[in-house]
């Protein structure tokens, strides 16, 4: 092993609604091959919010060496409840096309019927823009189609109910580690304001804005790769 290898972290992913990690398969191929990259899935068939989950994930982090870890969509706020009380090894944060509070503040209210949403036998154009984030269901991505179809409904369902009641708007300002925050220019599903909060909370992270939809790392795998390899030296220099 060389001296720069040794000082790469690894970089540990948490997956987007779907929870199965099958959408950064494009990412994960135009990663630099000196980075080593693990993905964090959740079960598609056991129905767990937020508070269930961390201990799961927190169990699956590296035990020896330095990580980043990554949130995106859906686990943004699982991964800062994690950097603000952060667990041995951790040196980054990444949070993507995500955010500290319930996305949709007008639908707060709805988070009790969210347990009985027909998911799956909805028409495509009331999934599309929730789901994966376009306005037009015949843009839906395939991949993430056949990622949601091994999801049972149900965790689906309990997984929408959580990001409407989570609020870790307080947690922002207990992560210290850098951070980086992307922000896809045409997402549909997590407003600009949800961003801006994570900004204001996170005082010293830093945003790069690439042009996309929601699914960023599946759309624009190589400019994301771009910006977290750029990242992850930067968090490197420290240790150099």
């Amino acid at each position: 092993m060389t001296s720069d290898e040794s000082l790469t972290p690894k970089l540990v992913l948490l997956p987007g609604l779907d929870g199965t990690g099958k959408l950064f398969a494009e990412f994960l191929k135009a990663l630099d091959l000196g980075v080593s990259a693990h993905v964090v899935p959740y079960s598609p068939d056991i129905p767990l919010g937020y508070d269930e989950l961390e201990p799961l994930v927190r169990a699956a982090l590296p035990a020896r060496g330095r990580f980043v870890l990554l949130g995106e969509s859906f686990s943004g706020p699982l991964a800062i409840r994690i950097a603000a009380n952060p667990p041995p090894g951790l040196v980054g944060l990444i949070l993507c096309v995500t955010f500290a509070s319930n996305p949709y503040p007008r639908l707060g209210w709805a988070r009790g019927l969210a347990a009985f949403l027909p998911l799956k036998s909805l028409p495509r154009w009331v999934r599309a823009p929730l789901m994966w984030g376009s306005a037009s269901p015949s843009k839906a991505p395939r991949q993430s189609e056949r990622a949601m179809a091994g999801v049972a409904a149900s965790v689906i369902r309990r997984r929408i109910a959580a990001l409407l009641a989570v609020d870790e708007t307080a947690a922002l300002g207990k992560v210290w580690v850098p951070t980086l925050v992307l922000r896809a220019t045409r997402d549909r599903v997590v407003s600009a304001a949800a961003t801006m909060k994570i900004m204001r909370g996170i005082g010293h992270a830093r945003r790069v804005d690439v042009d996309g939809p929601h699914l960023l790392l599946m759309t624009r795998p190589e400019e994301c790769a771009d910006a977290v390899h750029k990242f992850m030296h930067s968090v490197c220099e420290p240790f150099a």
